[in-house]
């Protein structure tokens, strides 16, 4: 079992000595850079000048687009953050994934389906499908982009990236109560030809390439062409072959050598096709045309590949020590017999076109046009089987395995057969260019998303319940299988708004801001079937095999012609065709006002509100006996009240941005297995009790205060120190009773509360630490003939983290991360005029693991995991 062990530990080995040999090599450079400059003492004078020079410097102006204007970071009234591609390139962050932890109350998790659930203040949403959007706006430098699989592309070639916290409903609209990421390409340049290139290599076999070019065609065209490859083996300790083959002495079973998991897609694979890998590629081209002094027209067109395994959860084995479901391997191993595969290519077209028909005044329409296209398999199982002593085949044994009602494997896999979702948007701005006493952003907002859709669910070793049998030879086969296939040939969202905003410089000091958005929203669900047996059936085998003892049937027993792999239609029973149409219209608003105490300092004062539309999944039997209801949920919305400070001080050395805020949300979106009915199958082992299905409700009230610290500073000399301090207190004021149905009958097993109604009032959100730190240092070492050494410090460190609206802390059970530290540094050596660089680098160098994503299945908690500890070497040259 454990051979891909040994040869992960062989590559460990070989990874050692590879990193090793490269830090002799930038030991040698550095050594060799030194050398020169005992041999050239002139250069004592020149470093010198630069120590003095720098005593001078002040931190560099930022420039965001916050507020759809160009404007100084120090002097947008908002809690916003930017980062330019410098500093992306110091923190290691290659996608929006990347940015947890980095800025205040900001965490990703990864989920299945290559979906991220993007939190901002506790505010977030884990619903990874077609059916809803994320409670953090993504764009694409201005351009929305709707579907959570956007933060996977790769983040190259910037200007800067902003992050803006607290509902954005003005400016931004849908889909933004919690904030939003704007992602901001580096433009063409008309008066320089360049281009760049870089690389990286690290342990997990890590691959990284990239490069730019920028060609000024003429005095009033220019390109720019960009491309980023990003490739590792997967981050795991090892990657098994599942091959489980049952027995069960009562029912008279041994092992023959046949296994009883699928077989079908099982095979052997490279540890660069391992789950958790990186196979991705990006290439983006800009073209920007001078066509008239007064016009100016962009047009970029970006593709992004993933041909990945995708992600995979693991089991918490830490917690699981002392019970029957203890883990016999390392926390990253997994054992598969459905070796994942993706296959996600996301091409985007933008159009801008800027006219400036006078000084005052600029006129900007924006069209883009997103097709993103994916097919995805996953191993949801990763060999976790259920414990031997909490399942059965045929009648259970034991009292444990009675309550559980778990057969001994555990066969799941999830299936995007093929998704395609096409989204237009157009957007019309109005707004002021001058620096008069009057500013205004007015302007208009169109988007439609066409979303298609298969996603099959296989669970292929059910516990069989039956009273009244007709099946043949009198007996009840245990672990039929079951497929569920959501079958969405139409999706649509529609937005439309009309927004503006403006600014009035009531005296010298004093601005006021007071800005206005009404959307027009609407979703369809054209003729969606979903297709499953339910509980399961021999008809599922399509006529192709038939059980002949208890156990159902054995992985040779199965075919490419059953189930779901069947044509729609022929085997599994279908429901009727959805068709529903949901609409709504909301409009939200914004007042702040904004007081400089001088040219350098500025205290700031809003109320602004947010929504997110709601939304409804398939039809669900909400009683387990044919009672086929609509899951459908309202719209969330939020009012956030803020004030703040932003100054620099210290003769332009210190950046400091302090923000106080308090929101009360109505309506909270909340997705997970949530309860829709009770069961009334007089046949079902679970009659009486609540039926679970995977959906979005609505609570009722939250209530999320906190206080975020940002500083830049630059405290001496060559150095300079960065970071933030957060407070964030999230409270669910009043959500109502809940029904609790997490990990019931283990519950009982293990002596800890059981499930039932549950007041939830004063739980905390998930995902949404009370505190939370990040310290980072950079300091630049003047060497010899322009050479700079440039070492680089970060240290992240946040309070405990629930993953669930419950708070779960049982023994056990828990669904939680603990608190953690992680470091992460690099060492750069830079050559003359910063023309090229090498950089020895390393992340979560403690090598802590750390969870952004829980659940819980077949007696086993498992969780998404951040990276392990990576390291390596970055090299680059400018041409």
């Amino acid at each position: 079992m454990f051979d891909t062990l040994r040869e992960n530990r062989e590559t460990a080995s070989v990874t050692h000595r590879f990193s090793r040999a490269l830090l002799m090599t930038s030991v040698m450079v550095l050594n060799s850079a030194l050398a020169v400059s005992a041999a050239d003492a002139d250069t004592k004078a020149d470093n010198a000048k630069k120590t003095d020079s720098n005593t001078t410097l002040e931190l560099e102006e930022i420039i965001v687009t916050a507020n759809k204007r160009e404007t100084s970071l120090m002097k947008t009234p908002l809690a916003i953050s930017a980062f330019n591609q410098n500093t992306l390139d110091r923190r290691g962050i290659k996608s929006a994934r990347d940015l947890a932890g980095t800025l205040p109350n900001i965490q990703l998790a990864t989920g299945a389906d290559s979906g991220t659930a993007t939190t901002i203040r506790g505010v977030t949403s884990t619903d990874f499908t077609e059916v809803g959007e994320g409670a953090v706006a993504v764009h694409l430098d201005g351009f929305y982009s709707p579907r959570p699989q956007a933060t996977y592309a790769l983040m190259y070639d910037l200007e800067r990236v902003e992050v803006l916290r607290g509902p954005q409903g003005t400016l931004f609209g849908m889909n933004s109560p919690g904030g939003a990421i704007n992602i901001i390409p580096a433009k063409p340049d008309f008066n320089d030809r360049f281009a760049k290139v870089e690389g990286a290599f690290g342990n997990y076999n890590q691959r990284q390439l990239r490069g730019v070019l920028n060609v000024p065609v003429t005095s009033k065209f220019a390109l720019r062409a960009s491309f980023l490859v990003n490739t590792h083996d997967g981050m795991l300790a090892g990657q098994g072959k599942d091959m489980t083959d049952l027995e069960s002495p009562a029912n008279g079973i041994d092992k023959d050598g046949i296994p009883d998991v699928d077989q079908r897609r099982n095979a052997d694979v490279d540890r660069g096709d391992w789950y958790n890998n990186a196979d991705q590629w990006g290439a983006r081209v800009i073209g920007l045309l001078q066509a008239a002094d007064w016009l100016e027209l962009t047009g970029t067109y970006q593709r992004f590949s993933d041909q990945g395994a995708g992600d995979i959860d693991f089991v918490d084995c830490e917690q699981a020590a002392g019970t029957v479901a203890a883990c016999d391997h390392p926390l990253r191993y997994v054992n598969v017999n459905v070796p994942g595969k993706k296959d996600m290519v996301i091409d985007n077209y933008q159009f801008k076109a800027e006219a400036t028909p006078n000084d005052r005044m600029t006129i900007e329409y924006r069209f883009g046009y997103e097709n993103q296209r994916r097919y995805q398999i996953q191993d949801v199982d990763g060999g976790a089987h259920a414990p031997a002593e909490w399942s059965s085949i045929g009648d259970p044994q034991t009292e444990a395995a009675a309550l559980t009602g778990y057969y001994p494997i555990w066969d799941e896999s999830w299936e995007t057969r093929g998704s395609r979702y096409q989204t237009t948007t157009h957007e019309l701005q109005l707004k002021s260019s001058d620096d008069s006493r009057f500013q205004y952003v007015v302007g208009l907002f169109y988007l439609h998303e066409n979303k298609r859709i298969r996603y099959d669910m296989e669970m292929l070793a059910n516990k069989s319940y039956y009273e009244d049998s007709d099946l043949p030879l009198g007996f009840n086969p245990d672990g039929l299988p079951d497929t569920w296939v959501f079958d969405q040939n139409k999706r649509t969202t529609t937005s439309k708004a009309a927004f503006a905003q403006f600014d009035y410089k009531l005296t010298e000091k004093l601005n006021l801001t007071a800005g206005i958005r009404h959307s027009k929203d609407k979703k369809t669900d054209e003729g969606g079937i979903t297709y499953a047996f339910w509980e399961g059936s021999v008809d599922w085998y399509n006529g192709l095999y038939t059980p002949t003892g208890v156990r159902a049937h054995q992985s040779n027993n199965l075919t490419e012609q059953m189930g779901g792999w069947a044509p729609l239609g022929t085997v599994m029973p279908a429901s009727d065709p959805n068709f529903v149409k949901q609409t709504w219209n909301k409009t939200t608003w914004r007042l702040g006002a904004q007081y400089y105490v001088d040219d350098d300092q500025m205290l700031f004062a809003s109320v602004a509100t947010g929504y997110k539309m709601g939304g409804m999944y398939e039809m669900a039997d909400t009683c387990n006996n044919g009672c086929l209801s609509l899951l459908q949920y309202d719209p969330e919305n939020v009012t956030t009240y803020e004030v703040g400070y932003k100054g620099t001080l210290m003769d332009g050395k210190l950046r400091l941005s302090v923000t106080g805020f308090y929101s009360d949300y109505t309506d909270m979106q909340n997705t997970g297995d949530r309860v829709v009915g009770t069961d009334e199958n007089p046949n079902s082992q679970t009659f009486g009790q609540p039926v679970l299905a995977w959906t979005t409700d609505n609570l009722a009230s939250a209530k999320i205060k906190g206080v975020e610290l940002e500083f830049d500073i630059l405290p001496w000399e060559n150095g300079r120190i960065s970071g933030y301090g957060a407070w964030l207190d999230t409270n669910l004021a009043d959500p109502g009773v809940l029904e609790d149905g997490y990990a019931c009958a283990e519950r009982t097993i293990l002596g800890v509360p059981e499930c039932g109604s549950q007041k939830i009032k004063g739980n905390s959100l998930p995902f949404a630490p009370n505190w939370s730190v990040s310290v980072n240092y950079e300091h630049d070492i003047y060497l010899a003939n322009g050479f700079m050494l440039q070492p680089y410090v970060s240290v992240h460190w946040q309070s405990r983290m629930w993953l669930d609206i419950f708070n779960y802390d049982f023994e056990h059970l828990s669904q939680m991360q603990r608190a953690y530290a992680k470091v992460d540094a690099s060492l750069r050596l830079s050559g003359p005029d910063e023309r090229y660089y090498i950089e020895l680098y390393g992340a979560n160098l403690t090598n802590k693991d750390t969870k952004n994503f829980g659940g819980f299945n077949q007696g086993h908690v498992k969780a998404s995991y951040d990276a392990p500890r990576t390291y390596g070497i970055r090299l680059g040259y400018n041409f």
